[in-house]
């Protein structure tokens, strides 16, 4: 997916340098105020996976859209599972799983498309819950793919915590926050085009 090809300036504006970023140096974008919304997340850590049950309110009186499908490869294709959430290095060293918007790496690389993520439209007063899984151990998953010209990036082996943050875009809606229908009916948005409010869990040990 990486080529010499520039995509458009204001998308990348959302990207760069995440160093001191509270979700860690390649995790997901969190800037935006929270919105006025309840959420509350179970994390079970079992022999085989990390599942997570979580909650999510709106109790405002605007729409919100949540970022809860990432895009897992299937066959030749993407599919955008409810079920699957991205796997980063944590700030602290824990570890972060996540459905949320990701800026671009910062990285003298550049991408010839942006990946994509499902979304739900939360109406107000309206309550969706989800269920996530992810296998142990833990393998990096990131949106824009695991080596930003350093080398290949990895969940380290001594990690011993995990938590889960939800992302969640306010609305008015940016314009780069339209979604498409994709073939199988999902409603998908760019990475790196809006800024969001991530949820989180408290760490759970591992």
């Amino acid at each position: 997916m990486r080529a010499g090809v520039l995509v458009v300036a204001l998308l990348m504006s959302l990207g760069g340098c995440a160093e001191d970023s509270p979700y860690g140096e390649f995790g997901p974008t969190g800037p935006a105020p929270s919105p006025e919304a309840t959420f509350d997340a179970d994390v079970t850590v079992g022999e085989t996976g990390v599942q997570v049950s979580y909650r999510f309110a709106n109790g405002g009186d605007k729409p919100l859209m949540l970022v809860n499908r990432p895009g897992v490869a299937a066959g030749a294709g993407v599919r955008y599972r409810e079920d699957a959430a991205y796997v980063t290095e944590d700030a602290g060293g824990g570890v972060l799983l996540s459905q949320a918007l990701f800026g671009f790496p910062d990285t003298d690389q550049t991408w010839e498309s942006v990946p994509r993520v499902g979304v739900t439209e939360v109406a107000p007063g309206e309550t969706v819950e989800g269920d996530v899984m992810s296998a142990v151990p833990l393998t990096w998953f990131h949106p824009f793919g695991s080596d930003f010209g350093s080398g290949p990036l990895s969940i380290p082996s001594d990690v011993d915590e995990v938590r889960f943050c939800l992302g969640v875009v306010s609305s008015p809606f940016p314009e780069s926050m339209t979604p498409r229908t994709e073939e199988d009916g999902m409603q998908t948005v760019g990475h790196a085009s809006a800024e969001q409010h991530l949820f989180c869990s408290a760490p759970e040990e591992l």
